[in-house]
C-alpha cells in the first residue's frame, strides 16, 4: 500500500502534463486554419455597417479620429458584396482622410475595390461597368506572366466612374492597369480630362513611371503644349516632359510657370531645362525676379555668372524660393557680400540663404541679434542645411550673452539640439506645460530635462503631456510609475526600444507576481490589458506556450501587429514568435493560405530558409509587401528569395515596370546576371531612379545588428548601364577615348552611382559640368582612392594652381584625393571654414591618411597651442582632432571642450589614445567616471570607450543604457567584458546591437547571458548551468521514475 498514493500523485502529474503539451504543440486540435482576426473592435463595426442596408454616412462621420488606424488586414477581410452607393459614400469619405492612411491601408483599399468591381460580376448594380470576367483558364489569380494574354484589360474595370469613385486610390493600381486606362484617343483619363473633375489636381503622391504613362495617353487626345492643356493638368504638370519644354514659346511658358507652383516634388530638373539658354551675365534685377521659381534651376556656374547687383537687388524673392543647393546659396552669398556688409540685422535679408554665411561671420555678431534673426521662420530654416561648425558658431555667441530661458523661448527648433546640457540644467522655465511643446530635444537634454520634472510624472495627465522629452525617462523612474501611468506612456509612439522593453519587463512582473502559474490560467480580460508593444520582449516563448491554446488566437491578434525588425536581426526571439504563430495556426509554410501569410505581419521576416523555400507561389506573391519591409536578407535566405521570385514571377527578360515597383527593395537579392537580363526600356529607366532616389543613406551610426539596409549595387549598375547604352553583356572597360563621359544630367540621375564611373571617365567631366555637378559629387560615397585623385585633378584644372580656401571647402570629400606634396601646397592657411567643410570624413583619422591629416591641422593651428582652441575650434577640426597628441589633447580648454562635448563624441576616433586623453578631459569637465549619468553619457558619445577596465564597471548601471551605440562598438573586448552582469542587463537593444563579435567572445558565459537579455532572451534562472524544466523534459524523467517505482 505504501507505493499506491505516490503512483496516483504521479499519474495525474502525467495526465496533466500530456493535455498541457498537446496544446503547445497542436495536439489533435482540428480547427480551421484561419489567420488571426487583425480587426479593432470598430474596424469590426465599419465592416459590418458596410453590407447593412441604409445610409452609412452618420456612421462614417463617427471614425474621423480613428480612421487613421485602419489596418491593411482588417480591409482585407471587407466583404465584396456592397451596395453602389455604400461604396461610394465609403471611397468619398476614404478619400477626404487619404493622407492619414497607412500607405499599406491605401493599397489594400484599391485592392477591395477592385475587388468589388470583377469578382462579383452584376452585383450592386455595377453589372453594367465594362467589367472583366475572370479568365476561364482554371488557373490561380496572383500569379504573374503565366498567362498568355498577361495585361490585356487589366484595368477594364475602371471606367471614367469608377475612377471617380477611387479618387486619389487610382494610384495604387498596378502600372498595367493604368496602361490599360490610358490607351487609345477614347480613354478613361482622356475621359476624366474632359469632365469637370479635379481628381488630377489631387494626385499629390503620384510617381514619375504613373505620371508619364498618364501624359502619353492624353497626348493622344489632347495637345499638351496648348496654354488650357496645361492649366488642366493638375499634379501632372510636375512631370512635363523634358523633350517638350524646348519647344514651348514664351507666353506658354509663363502658364507652365505659374502651374508648377502647384507641385509639392523636386522640380529642379524642369527648372533646368525652363532656364537652360539665358545668359547670367545680361539678367538685370527685373530679369532674375521674371524668372520667379525656375531660377533656382540656373546651374552654379550661371549663377556665379549674374551682376552683384542683379543678386542684391533681387535677395528678398530669392531668400524665398526653395531648393537651391548649397554651391548655389554660396555663389549667390558671395555675390550678395559685395555689394551689402552682412550684418546680424541682414541676415533677416537672406532667409534660407543664410547657410551660405561662413562660421566666422556668425562668430563676429551678437548674441541677442542672432538670436532676434534666426526667430525668422525662413533664417530658421537656412540651419538646417549648415554644418557644424557654424551652428556652434551660432549657439557659442547668442548663449554668451543671452540668458538661458530667453534662449529657450525663441531658439528654432532645427537648433535646439545644440544647447549643451550644462546650460540647460541652468534653466528655470522647465515645467510640464514647457515640455508639452514638441520641441527635438536630443536624449542626453531629455535625461536632463525628466529630471527636472520627475517627481510629477506619475500621474496619467501629466505623463500624456510629454512630447520627444519621453526619450529621457529611465527605467528606474518607469519601474516606480503606477500601473496606468505607465500604460499611458507606453502608448506613446516616440519611446526608445530599450523603454518598451522596460515597461513589459514591468507589466508581466506584476502580473506574474498577482496569481499563482498567471499564464497557465490566463483569461481574455488579462489579454485585453496587454499591449502590442509589450510583445516585442515578453512574455518569454516559455511563458507563451503555458497560455491555454484556446487563447492563442487573441495572443495572436498582438503578436502579428509587433514590428519584429526593432529586435535585433540575430535575436532568437524574431523565429520563436513566428513558431508560436504558426503553431497558433497549425499551419506549415507549404499549406499556407493567403490571408494566413497576411496576417503574419512582419513575422514573414523571421521565415527560415526552408520555409521561404517552401511558401506556395501564390501565398509569396501576397506577403511581398511585407516582406519588402524586413529590409536585408543574407546567405542561404538572400538566396532562397531569389528562387522564389524567378519561380512567381514571369521571366525576367519579359519584366515591365509593374515586378520592379512590386518588389522595390527584395530587388537586391537578385544577382547582377539577372539584371542583364531584365530590359533597358524607358520605363525600367525611370522606375529605377525613382526606386533608388526613395533610398537614403543613413547619416548616423547604425549598429550592425540593426542594419537592415539591402545591398543595391546591382540596381545602380543596371541604371547606370541604362543611362549609358552599354550592351549588358560588354565587359566594362576602360574609356580613355571619353566616348562615355560623365554629364551633369548623367550626373544628377545616377546620384549615388556615379561611384560606377572609373576614374578615366571622371577625367573625362567637362570644366563646366564638374563645377555645377560638385554637390552631387561630393555626397557620393564609395569613390576609390583613384577615382578621388581624379576628380581632385579635375578641381585643380577647374579653379587652378591659386585654389581658394572657400574652393577647398568646396570640395568636401574629393580633398582626400590630394597627396601630401599637394596638400602642403594648396592647404598653406586653411581656416575653420575649410577645416569643417572637409573634416567629416573618417579616412583623416586612419594610418593611411595620417601624414596629410597632420600637416592640415599644423598648418590651422599655425603654431597655436591647444589652450587657445574654441569651442568652434573644436567642432570644425571634426576626424582631424583624432590625430592631437595626448599632450595637445590634454591642454584643450575645458570650457571648450564642455561646449563642443556632443560634436566630438559622435566622431568614431580609433586610437584607444585619443579616447583615453578625450576621456581624461571629459572627467574634468562633467565629474568623476561614478557619478556619470546618463545625460554626461549622452554628451560624451564615443569618448566613453577611452575608459578603463578598472572605471568601466563604477558606470551607474541605471546610466548604461545611455551610453551611445558608437561607443559600445569601440570598447576594446578587455574593457568590454569588465562591465558587470548588472550593467550588461541594462545595456539596451540598441546597443546590443553594436557589440562586435570580438568583444562577446571576450566575455564569460554568465555574462554573455545577461548581455542577450536585451535582445528578448530569457532570463536563466539560476544563472550558468541552470535548466529550464519544460513539459516534454518533465514528463519523461516522471514516467521515468514512474518506471523505477513500480519496480
Amino acid at each position: 500500500m505504501g507505493l499506491e498514493c505516490p503512483v496516483i500523485i504521479i499519474l495525474i502529474s502525467c495526465l496533466c502534463l500530456v493535455g498541457q503539451t498537446a496544446g503547445i504543440y497542436g495536439g489533435n486540435d482540428k480547427s480551421p486554419k484561419k489567420g488571426a482576426d487583425r480587426c479593432q473592435e470598430w474596424e469590426k463595426d465599419l465592416r459590418d455597417n458596410l453590407t447593412d442596408p441604409g445610409n452609412i454616412t452618420e456612421y462614417l462621420k463617427s471614425l474621423n479620429e480613428s480612421i487613421s488606424n485602419l489596418s491593411p488586414g482588417c480591409v482585407r477581410s471587407f466583404s465584396l458584396n456592397v451596395s453602389l452607393s455604400t461604396l461610394m459614400e465609403l471611397m468619398e469619405f476614404l478619400n477626404m482622410k487619404y493622407n492619414i492612411l497607412n500607405p499599406g491601408t491605401r493599397k489594400q483599399i484599391y485592392k477591395w475595390v477592385e475587388g468589388v468591381y470583377t469578382e462579383t460580376p452584376g452585383h450592386c448594380g455595377m453589372g453594367h461597368q465594362n467589367m472583366s470576367k475572370p479568365k476561364p483558364n482554371g488557373k490561380q489569380p496572383g500569379k504573374p506572366g503565366k498567362d498568355k494574354d498577361k495585361g490585356k484589360g487589366k484595368g477594364s474595370w475602371i471606367t471614367l466612374h469608377v475612377l471617380n469613385i477611387l479618387g486619389r486610390f487610382i494610384v495604387q493600381a498596378p502600372i498595367s492597369a493604368l496602361k490599360s486606362i490610358a490607351d487609345g484617343k477614347n480613354s478613361t483619363i482622356c475621359q476624366l480630362f474632359n469632365t469637370s473633375s479635379d481628381l488630377l489636381d489631387k494626385l499629390y503622391d503620384l510617381t514619375p513611371v504613373q505620371a508619364r504613362i498618364f501624359l502619353n495617353g492624353l497626348n493622344k487626345c489632347v495637345n499638351i503644349s496648348n496654354e488650357e492643356v496645361i492649366s488642366n493638368l493638375g499634379q501632372l504638370v510636375c512631370f512635363y516632359p523634358f523633350k517638350q519644354l524646348e519647344s514651348l514659346d514664351k507666353k506658354v511658358v509663363q502658364v507652365l510657370r505659374k502651374e508648377l507652383l502647384k507641385c509639392r516634388r523636386n522640380l529642379k530638373m524642369i527648372y533646368q531645362m525652363l532656364v537652360k539658354n539665358i545668359k547670367a551675365n545680361t539678367l538685370t534685377t527685373k530679369g532674375l525676379l521674371d524668372l520667379g521659381a525656375s531660377v533656382v534651376g540656373l546651374k552654379v556656374s550661371q549663377v556665379s555668372n549674374l551682376t552683384d547687383q542683379a543678386v542684391a537687388g533681387a535677395v528678398e524673392k530669392l531668400k524665398k524660393i526653395k531648393g537651391w543647393s548649397k554651391g548655389q546659396i554660396k555663389a549667390l552669398v558671395k555675390k550678395y557680400q559685395k555689394v551689402e556688409n552682412v550684418t546680424a540685422d541682414k541676415l533677416k535679408n537672406l532667409g534660407v540663404l543664410v547657410s551660405g554665411v561662413d562660421a566666422k561671420t556668425f562668430d563676429k555678431f551678437k548674441g541677442q541679434d542672432l538670436l532676434n534673426a534666426f526667430s525668422q521662420e525662413d533664417v530658421a530654416e537656412s540651419s538646417n542645411a549648415m554644418l557644424p561648425v557654424q551652428k556652434n558658431s551660432i549657439m557659442k555667441r547668442i548663449l554668451q550673452s543671452v540668458k538661458i530661458d530667453s534662449v529657450l523661448k525663441s531658439l528654432p527648433a532645427s537648433l535646439v539640439s545644440q544647447i549643451p546640457i550644462d546650460k540647460l540644467k541652468k534653466a528655470d522655465i522647465i515645467n510640464l506645460d514647457f515640455l508639452s511643446q514638441n520641441k527635438p530635444w536630443n536624449k542626453g537634454q531629455s535625461v536632463v530635462l525628466i529630471n527636472r520634472v520627475k517627481d510629477q510624472l506619475n500621474d496619467v495627465k501629466n505623463i500624456s503631456k510629454l512630447k520627444a522629452v519621453v526619450k529621457g525617462i529611465p527605467c528606474d523612474l518607469i519601474n516606480s510609475l503606477n500601473p496606468d501611468v505607465a500604460k499611458a506612456l507606453a502608448n506613446n509612439p516616440l519611446v526608445s526600444s530599450n523603454q518598451i522593453r522596460c515597461f513589459s519587463i514591468k507589466f508581466f512582473k506584476k502580473q506574474k507576481a498577482s496569481r499563482p502559474n498567471y499564464f497557465s490560467n490566463l483569461t481574455l480580460e488579462d489579454i485585453n490589458e496587454f499591449l502590442v508593444s509589450y510583445m516585442i520582449f515578453q512574455p518569454d516563448i516559455k511563458e507563451l506556450k503555458l497560455i491555454p491554446r484556446s487563447l492563442c488566437s487573441n495572443m495572436l491578434q498582438l503578436i502579428t501587429q509587433v514590428n519584429i525588425t526593432l529586435l535585433p536581426r540575430s535575436s532568437s526571439r524574431r523565429k520563436e514568435l513566428l513558431d508560436y504563430a504558426t503553431n497558433c495556426l497549425n499551419l506549415t509554410a507549404s499549406s499556407m493560405t493567403k490571408d494566413q501569410g497576411n496576417s503574419l505581419g512582419s513575422l514573414v521576416c523571421a521565415f527560415s530558409t526552408e520555409e521561404i523555400k517552401n511558401l506556395n507561389n501564390t501565398v509569396f506573391l501576397e506577403i511581398v509587401d511585407q516582406l519588402r519591409e524586413c529590409g536585408r536578407f543574407d546567405g542561404e535566405k538572400k538566396k532562397a528569395l531569389r528562387e522564389k521570385i524567378l519561380s512567381a514571377y514571369p521571366p525576367l527578360s519579359n519584366w515591365t515596370v509593374d515586378e520592379l515597383i512590386q518588389l522595390q527593395g527584395l530587388l537586391a537579392v537578385l544577382q547582377p546576371d539577372d539584371f542583364k537580363l531584365i530590359p533597358n526600356s524607358d520605363d525600367i529607366k525611370i522606375a529605377l531612379e525613382e526606386i533608388l532616389s526613395s533610398r537614403k543613406s543613413a547619416e548616423n551610426f547604425i549598429p550592425p545588428d540593426f542594419d537592415n539596409s539591402a545591398n543595391f549595387s546591382a540596381l545602380y549598375q543596371k541604371l547606370f548601364n541604362i543611362l549609358n547604352n552599354k550592351s549588358e553583356s560588354s565587359r566594362r572597360r576602360r574609356a580613355t577615348d571619353c566616348t562615355e563621359s560623365p554629364t551633369l544630367e548623367k550626373i544628377e540621375i545616377l546620384g549615388e552611382a556615379n561611384n560606377l564611373w572609373t576614374a578615366d571617365q571622371l577625367r573625362c567631366i567637362s570644366v563646366e559640368d564638374f563645377i555645377n555637378s560638385l554637390d552631387i559629387l561630393t555626397e557620393v560615397t564609395g569613390f576609390n582612392n583613384d577615382q578621388l585623385t581624379a576628380l581632385k585633378e579635375k578641381a585643380l584644372e577647374a579653379y587652378g594652381m591659386n585654389i581658394t580656401n572657400d574652393q577647398l571647402a568646396s570640395l568636401k570629400m574629393i580633398t582626400l584625393g590630394f597627396s601630401d606634396e599637394e596638400v602642403k601646397k594648396y592647404f598653406t592657411k586653411p581656416d575653420i571654414d575649410t577645416i569643417g567643410a572637409i573634416s567629416d570624413y573618417k579616412e583623416w583619422a586612419s594610418n593611411e591618411y595620417s601624414s596629410r591629416a597632420k600637416t592640415i591641422v599644423q598648418n590651422f593651428l599655425d603654431g597655436r597651442e591647444g589652450s587657445t582652441l574654441s569651442s568652434i575650434d573644436l567642432v570644425g577640426m571634426g576626424y582631424f582632432l583624432c590625430t592631437l597628441s595626448s599632450d595637445q589633447i590634454k591642454n584643450i580648454s575645458v570650457t571648450a571642450y564642455s561646449s563642443a562635448a556632443r560634436d566630438i563624441g559622435n566622431k568614431m576616433c580609433p586610437n584607444i589614445e585619443t579616447l583615453t586623453a578625450l576621456k581624461e578631459k571629459a572627467v574634468q569637465a562633467f565629474s568623476d567616471v561614478k557619478n556619470w549619468t546618463g545625460a554626461q553619457l549622452q554628451e560624451i558619445g564615443v569618448v566613453a570607450a577611452g575608459l578603463s577596465a578598472e572605471e568601466v564597471p563604477q558606470l551607474m548601471t541605471s546610466a548604461v543604457s545611455f551610453l551611445t551605440p558608437e561607443a559600445v562598438s569601440q570598447f576594446p573586448p578587455n574593457v568590454f567584458s569588465a562591465m558587470t552582469i548588472e550593467q550588461l542587463r541594462n545595456l539596451g537593444p540598441q546597443n546590443y546591437g553594436a557589440v562586435t563579435q570580438a568583444q562577446r567572445d571576450a566575455l564569460s558565459k554568465e555574462k554573455l547571458e545577461a548581455l542577450n537579455e536585451n535582445a528578448g532572451n530569457a532570463r536563466v534562472i539560476g544563472g550558468a548551468g541552470s535548466i529550464y524544466w519544460n513539459p516534454v523534459m518533465m514528463l519523461t524523467l516522471l514516467v521515468l521514475g514512474l518506471t523505477a517505482a513500480l519496480h
